[in-house]
């Protein structure tokens, strides 16, 4: 499951538009996807579902840490869209989650924590970010592998995306969380030298962090925004609907990273060395297995990578087996995994059951 942040501090650079337009072409290209609203203007949310009751729950009651009351899932607020789309809504009271888990330990992994109940459900997560460097937003970069960062071509969107990235960078630093972060021009009128110059200095300075797609100014997609559509579902024959569909193809090229062999042969195979566990993880600085075979122990338990793919083969006799990746610091069950347990400690753990002999009884 790809985990995306589209985020950017600075407003008004289609940071919203991005997520619901990017979301709803992937779904189009057949990919179960969930879109996140982390904004407390719930615009994401009303840019889908504007002709729909208003969500009852959202989430604001995920974060919400009440004794009095059980939790509230992610999936208790999930709210279908269309096929393959579905959206976590927002609205204003999210605003008042930061004050509300002031001093609170580990609220900057909430998001993070309900993300791994609908690991398995889903191909990609996008999150819609608020248009501000605090605790949401924290969330949502913890939560998240890669970052998308919208920028209108102007002279202060150019100076913030620096600090942006220096934000990323130091988060890498103080947590060990690394995001893949790549600039997508916006709103781009394409007849100023001054805006052509801007898009150059882009490319120029963050060669290989930046998208080759340009999403171009299109008042359709405030139109279809405001009728609560996705450009993909409103119009066929404007920029709009040609760029984000670029977007998404350009997002999807990713996917072709690794042999198709290897990425459909994801859940653990026996084979003559032991039992081979697989994960599809790109952008992962460090990935490790956990299990009742190795009494969960991380440290030296490390997997190694091939463009992307992450493997490791452990020798176990036949067996019923409890297991969990770590993928950067978080613990994530294996998405392809048919069988999954509540650990007692939080999220659930998948399970393999083997009945052949491996290497040490062959």
């Amino acid at each position: 499951m790809r985990t995306i942040a589209v985020v950017n501090q600075k407003g008004g650079c289609g940071k919203t538009i991005t997520s619901t337009n990017l979301a709803a072409f992937l779904a189009r290209e057949q990919r179960r996807v969930l879109l996140v609203d982390m904004d407390p203007q719930g615009h994401a949310t009303l840019g889908l579902l504007a002709d729909t009751v208003q969500p009852s729950r959202t989430m604001y009651e995920v974060f919400l840490r009440d004794a009095g009351r059980p939790p509230t899932g992610l999936g208790d607020v999930i709210r279908v869209v269309r096929e393959n789309l579905d959206v976590a809504p927002a609205d204003i009271q999210l605003s008042a989650i930061p004050e509300t888990l002031a001093g609170r330990v580990g609220r900057e992994d909430i998001l993070s924590d309900a993300l791994v109940s609908v690991r398995g459900h889903y191909d990609y997560v996008v999150v819609d970010c608020p248009p501000n460097v605090g605790l949401l937003t924290f969330n949502a970069l913890k939560a998240c592998s890669e970052a998308i960062v919208p920028m209108d071509p102007s002279f202060f969107s150019l100076h913030g995306i620096g600090k942006l990235l220096e934000t990323l960078d130091g988060l890498a630093k103080e947590t060990d969380h690394h995001v893949a972060a790549r600039v997508l021009v916006t709103l781009y009128p394409g007849r100023s030298p001054f805006v052509k110059a801007v898009v150059d200095e882009v490319r120029r300075h963050l060669a290989g962090r930046h998208f080759e797609t340009v999403i171009r100014y299109s008042v359709k997609l405030a139109e279809a925004a405001s009728h609560g559509v996705p450009i993909a579902h409103y119009c066929k024959d404007c920029a709009g609907f040609d760029d984000y569909q670029a977007l998404a193809a350009e997002v999807l090229q990713q996917e072709a990273a690794a042999p198709t062999s290897e990425r459909l042969a994801m859940a653990p195979v026996v084979t003559a060395e032991g039992v081979r566990f697989t994960i599809d993880a790109p952008h992962a600085a460090r990935v490790q297995l956990a299990g009742d075979f190795n009494d969960w122990t991380v440290d030296g338990n490390e997997m190694e990578p091939t463009g992307g793919i992450w493997q490791k083969v452990v020798k176990l006799p036949p067996g019923r087996y409890r297991y969990r990746y770590v993928v950067d610091g978080r613990w994530q069950n294996d998405p392809l995994s048919a069988a999954a347990e509540p650990n007692p400690y939080g999220g659930d753990d998948s399970v393999l059951v083997t009945d052949v002999r491996g290497a040490d009884d062959a």
